[in-house]
């Protein structure tokens, strides 16, 4: 038997130590050895424990309210907000506000030879959003908790003023007014994705009736205002659960779970949707996914760690769940519509004539959007430059996977934010044969200041450094896309674009916040310039969307960068559309599909702005 008796040293504290009179000795020999206790109720059973010799894999096949309770103390308290439970629209007014109405005008067209010149027919437009960044409501019916659910609540500033997606604009239980408002001012579409963990709380298992018939919702308030619904599969909120269980986008696994609940999302609403976006931005992978906290707050599943690893591990399995969904959708289930995924990705321009800043042109392309694209577009596989740079750490495509890739797009989303001037690195040749070197692997410089010095444009909030208002490179960028990267696409959607006004989460005065003229002058740069490209240079654009529906969690930024083309008050929920929003609108009034023009003549621009 054991007996334990308290020591108290010298400095303090208590000790626990065993008993050695209870001990075995040999006489003489200062060995000491010890029986072996035998179970009173049970049999006790021994072996050794080394958390860095995890498996693969977490099994689960447990989907009770207790499991999922166990998720969401992961994750910890949740909070609410000051609406929890539906709501019904109120009437909204019969005229809006029109900013122009009173001493300032709208920004001016960029093109004084535009105002002739139409949008073509069935162009489509609206606005954006996603699920974590505006729903709110949590933990509430059934959902189940997201890899951000879980990263915004448990890790100190993983999100910079660590605030979480727990309320925001609690679009899940306002919908009905923000779907009027679209309707009232004129909007005719709506892009949102819908929440994973909320169909299937667990990534997998039981769908979640009360999300279901949410959704249901959702799609028949929209289908009775009449408005286009675009919808996002997946927009980064990864069920916590497939964290838990396979680490996610680090494992296999989750290509048949995602083709799992994307059927399902899809047989459902395909009747009332044209487009389907299967996933938001896969190049997440890198600047988000790649610096998951794998092996401190997450599971390490597959040696995925931070950096390269996961990164185009990452980008590999994503890019085999959109290709197995879309095929699937034309091949088996004939589905009606088109369908695609959505790309991250900035123009860029040579700093110089050097062929070192050619080059890197070239390699921050192919990183970006040949890294998801080449294969669509050609044959399937991964773009030579990744697989000659990255060698083993880029997982190899078989024969079947490249030809399940290739062709698994009906047309090209982008999401063109930004510009940037590249240039190459001093050191290039050592940068592309040492993967520990900070550049690797682009190992391509790019920046947003001029070559003579000067910003390329004006700056976003501080919290979206990366921002600058660039408007003539979304029309290159347009070009080159459809020209010289990917000339075998058909057409192209601008899918994403906006503008975080600087400093606006500081403002107090309503008044100040609503004439958003960075945001506005930035709306008409860039809608111009989509125009201009279409008009100019027979590019075939056929669609904008604006980004956001209103002020939403801006992922690592939180909600102090404001992305809205509405304000959110954040104490009582109200949406106040700002002068930006006006104007996008008015953009598309006066440039809407139908009328004519004579052709005006081409320009050209030195500067992005």
């Amino acid at each position: 038997m054991w007996s334990l008796k308290a020591v108290t040293p010298a400095l303090g504290g208590l000790f626990l130590i065993p008993d050695l009179a209870f001990a075995q000795s040999d006489s003489g020999s200062g060995a000491v050895s010890f029986p072996d206790p035998t179970g009173v109720s049970t049999e006790y059973a021994s072996t050794t424990f080394d958390y860095s010799a995890a498996s693969t894999t977490l099994a689960n096949d447990d989907f009770s309210d207790e499991r999922l309770a166990f998720l969401w103390n992961q994750v910890g308290p949740i909070a609410t907000g000051p609406v929890t439970t539906t709501v019904e629209a109120t009437p909204e007014p019969s005229a809006y506000s029109d900013p122009a109405a009173g001493f300032h005008p709208y920004i001016p067209s960029y093109f004084s030879n535009l105002s002739g010149y139409s949008l073509p027919e069935g162009f489509a437009w609206g606005v954006a959003s996603s699920a974590y960044q505006i729903e709110g409501a949590a933990n509430a019916e059934g959902k189940g908790p997201s890899i951000w659910d879980f990263l915004s609540h448990r890790v100190v500033n993983q999100v910079a003023d660590n605030t979480t997606g727990d309320v925001v604009g609690s679009h899940y239980f306002l919908y009905k007014q923000d779907i009027a408002r679209l309707k009232g001012l004129g909007v005719p579409a709506f892009s949102f994705s819908i929440s994973w963990p909320r169909i299937f709380p667990f990534g997998k298992g039981p769908i979640n009736e009360e999300a279901v018939q949410h959704y249901d919702d959702v799609m028949a308030e929209l289908a009775q205002q009449e408005l286009k619904i675009a919808p996002v599969l997946f927009h980064w909120d990864t069920p916590l659960a497939l964290f838990n269980e396979y680490g996610a986008w680090s494992d296999r696994q989750i290509v048949d779970d995602f083709f799992n609940y994307a059927t399902f999302i899809i047989q459902r609403y395909d009747h009332l949707v044209e487009e389907w976006f299967t996933i938001n931005e896969p190049q997440y992978c890198n600047w988000q996914y790649s610096y998951y906290p794998f092996g401190t707050y997450l599971p390490l599943y597959n040696n995925a760690t931070q950096g390269a690893k996961a990164r185009f591990t990452c980008g590999h399995y994503t890019l085999l769940a959109h290709a197995k969904v879309a095929k699937w959708y034309h091949e088996e289930f004939k589905g009606r519509g088109r369908i695609t995924f959505k790309n991250s990705g900035n123009y860029f321009e040579a700093n110089s004539t050097s062929e070192a800043d050619a080059v890197s042109v070239q390699r921050n392309y192919d990183f970006v959007l040949g890294w998801f694209n080449h294969g669509v577009w050609n044959d399937g596989d991964y773009p030579q430059v990744l697989k000659d740079t990255l060698g083993d750490i880029l997982p190899t495509l078989t024969d079947d996977e490249k030809a399940l890739i290739a062709g698994s797009c009906d047309f090209f989303a982008i999401d063109p934010y930004t510009s940037y001037y590249a240039f190459g690195i001093e050191d290039f040749d050592s940068c592309v044969s040492n993967t520990s070197h900070p550049g690797f692997p682009e190992c391509a410089g790019s920046t947003q200041l001029a070559p003579d010095g000067f910003p390329a444009g004006p700056s976003a909030d501080p919290g979206a450094s990366w921002l600058y208002d660039t408007p003539t490179g979304v029309r290159r960028f347009l070009n080159v896309i459809t020209k010289e990267l990917f000339p075998a696409v058909p057409d192209i959607q601008v899918t994403e674009f906006g503008f975080a006004e600087p400093f606006e989460s500081e403002l107090t005065s309503l008044q100040t916040i609503l004439w958003d003229l960075r945001r506005t002058d930035y709306y008409q740069g860039y809608l111009d310039n989509i125009l201009a490209a279409i008009a100019y240079d027979g590019v075939n654009v056929t669609g904008a969307w604006g980004w956001a529906i209103f002020d939403n969690f801006e992922w690592g930024s939180g909600v102090s960068t404001r992305f809205g083309l509405q304000h959110v008050n954040y104490t009582d929920l109200t949406r106040t559309p700002k002068a930006s929003f006006y104007s996008f609108i008015k953009w598309f009034e006066d440039h809407g599909a139908g009328a004519s023009g004579s052709e005006p003549a081409n320009s050209t621009y030195r500067l992005m702005h």
